[in-house]
């Protein structure tokens, strides 16, 4: 192993408005569990791997932002079965893009949080992700 090298990625942190709500519904559609509580932050971890980082916020600032006047998120989260998750997330009122299958490239769909933070998911069965 290589030393002093960026090996990936630890979390990814959000800005939310109410940070017990927005926990409560990470874990409802995700399965996420809660830890590392402290003041205005949260973390949200898949089993013993770290996802999300929430962090109380007094603007109205987002994980978002916009090219060509359209909206474009800053996380991609990764699934095994797109089109289960995208209709698990409708079934449970979740605001869900439609799905596109971009060939070789994957197929993706974009849902929002209760803040509007922006994210996308990606299903693709010929890449490695370490976690």
């Amino acid at each position: 192993m290589e030393v002093g090298r960026i090996l990936g990625i630890a979390y990814n942190v959000i800005p939310v408005k109410d940070l017990e709500k927005s926990a409560a519904w990470f874990v409802k559609h995700f399965g996420f569990n809660i830890r590392d509580r402290r003041e205005g932050n949260l973390s949200l971890f898949r089993e013993n791997r770290p996802i999300l980082c929430l962090t109380q916020s007094d603007h109205d600032s987002r994980a978002v932002f916009e090219v060509s006047d359209k909206k474009r998120w800053v996380i991609t989260f990764f699934t095994n079965d797109v089109v289960s998750l995208h209709n698990n997330l409708s079934c449970e009122d979740v605001k869900v893009g439609n799905i596109s299958d971009e060939g070789e490239y994957g197929k993706f769909f974009v849902f929002e949080d209760l803040d509007g933070n922006l994210f996308d998911v990606w299903e693709h069965h010929d890449c490695e992700l370490v976690y």
